[in-house]
Parts: structure tokens; C-alpha cells; sequence
């Protein structure tokens, strides 16, 4: 009987004194994806775009607006690649009968970021032989989706 009672004032006082439930830790206050420009690298000026032009250098990606308490936030990248750039001709198209299979043209990264001034950036250039195409980019973040963008590059 001491034993019973043992156990229910244990399971009490851990339904009394259980932890709160957890609030989200990040909050996603906004996504945008578009250019960079360089020509000043004491400022960070941001253009939103769907389309990336070809041209070697060019820089891309996106800036996510958050609120969190956290030093540093994990994200995901996930991306579709028009074609392999390495497969791709000199006007980056494929020859014809030629499929790349889904997975040489899915690519992931993964890191962690630091917020500064509430913001994390995600920035790529544009390389020698990049193909040209339509691209789709998911930025996760902490596990939750915090984008997803069509964009071009031509």
C-alpha cells in the first residue's frame, strides 16, 4: 500500500511541476531571394530577383528575417539544379536523349548560422560553365521550411 501511494504522489508532483511546453525558438518573420551587389564590400545591397544572370561572379541567394533568442540556428539547403554543369554543352543544355538521373541534380548543404541583426544570408556566384535553367531552392531552418523559390538562371 506504501508503495501505491509512493508512486502516486511520484507521478503528481511530476504532472505538477512538468516543464512547460516548448515555444518555437525561431520565428520566421519573412524570405526573400534575389541578386547581391559587390561593388561595395563594406555594404550589403540586396536586390529581390527570380532571375540570376550567367555571368561569372554573379552573386546570389537569399536573406531570411527571424526572431530568436539563439546564438546560432541550423540550416538546410536544398536545391534542384537545371542540369550537371559538368554534362552540359557550351550553352549549358543537355544533348539531346541525355537524362540526368533526380539525384546527380539534387544537392543539399547543411550549417550553422549566426542571426546578426535578426537576419541570415545564404550567398552563392555564379561559376565557369554554371548551366542555365530553371532552379528550385527550400531553405530550412531549425526544421521548419523558411523558403522555397523559383528562380532562373539565363
Amino acid at each position: 500500500m506504501m508503495r501505491v501511494l509512493a508512486l502516486l504522489l511520484f507521478l503528481l508532483c511530476g504532472t505538477v511541476f512538468a516543464a512547460p511546453p516548448q515555444v518555437a525558438e525561431v520565428k520566421i518573420v519573412s524570405a526573400e531571394f534575389g541578386l547581391f551587389d559587390a561593388s561595395n564590400p563594406k555594404e550589403l545591397v540586396f536586390e529581390p530577383a527570380t532571375v540570376v544572370p550567367q555571368s561569372e561572379g554573379q552573386r546570389y541567394g537569399w536573406i531570411i528575417q527571424l526572431r530568436t533568442k539563439k546564438r546560432s540556428v541550423a540550416v538546410r539547403e536544398e536545391y534542384i539544379l537545371a542540369t550537371a554543369a559538368s554534362e552540359a554543352g557550351p550553352t549549358g543544355n543537355l544533348a539531346e536523349g541525355i537524362n540526368i538521373p533526380l539525384p546527380k541534380r539534387h544537392q543539399v548543404s547543411q550549417r550553422q548560422l549566426v542571426p546578426r541583426g535578426g537576419r541570415i544570408i545564404g550567398e552563392w556566384a555564379i561559376g565557369p560553365g554554371e548551366p542555365t535553367g530553371q532552379r528550385h531552392l527550400q531553405v530550412i531552418v531549425e526544421g521548419e521550411l523558411a523558403g522555397s523559390f523559383d528562380y532562373e538562371v539565363k
